[in-house]
C-alpha cells in the first residue's frame, strides 16, 4: 500500500478552479493505474477548495489555501503503476508550485493482520506467530 502526502508551496495558481484541479486528479490517477470510482468538490469562501477523487483502489484528495498559495495531495492507493511523485505532476503543472514536503506513511496491507480465530489456535498451542501465521 502506497500513501503518500505533498506539501506543494509558492503555488502560482493555487486560486484554480475547482474543475480544473479535478481534472488533473483523473490525469493523476491514470498515470497511476487506478479507476475512478466518484469524485467530490467542495469550494470554500472566499477561495480555496477540498477535491477528492475515490478511487477503487483508495483516494486521492487536493486542498488548497490560495491566501497562503499553498495546496496539500494525499495519494493512498494499493496500486501504482508509476511513482506518486511522478503522478502528481498534472497537479503540479496546474497548480505552478514546487513539493517542500514529502512524507510516505507505512500503512498496514490487508490480511497482513491475525484474525481473532488464528490468534486464539495459536495462543492455545503456543506456536511462534512468526512461523504459523504471519507472512512473510
Amino acid at each position: 500500500m502506497i500513501h503518500a502526502i505533498f506539501d506543494v508551496t509558492g503555488c502560482q495558481h493555487a486560486d484554480a478552479d475547482p474543475e480544473a484541479i479535478m481534472t488533473a486528479m483523473h490525469h493523476t490517477a491514470g498515470r497511476l493505474g487506478c479507476t475512478t470510482r466518484a469524485q467530490v468538490i467542495e469550494p470554500f469562501q472566499p477561495h480555496g477548495a477540498t477535491c477528492v477523487l475515490i478511487l477503487a483502489e483508495s483516494h486521492i484528495t487536493v486542498s488548497t489555501w490560495p491566501e497562503h498559495h499553498l495546496a496539500h495531495i494525499d495519494v493512498f492507493t494499493c496500486r501504482a503503476d508509476s511513482e506518486p511523485s511522478q503522478a502528481i505532476q498534472p497537479l503540479l503543472d496546474l497548480l505552478a508550485g514546487q513539493v517542500t514536503n514529502t512524507q510516505h506513511v507505512p500503512r498496514t496491507p490487508p490480511g497482513s493482520l491475525l484474525s481473532s480465530e488464528a490468534l486464539d489456535e495459536c495462543l492455545a498451542d503456543e506456536s511462534p506467530l512468526q512461523t504459523k501465521y504471519l507472512p512473510g
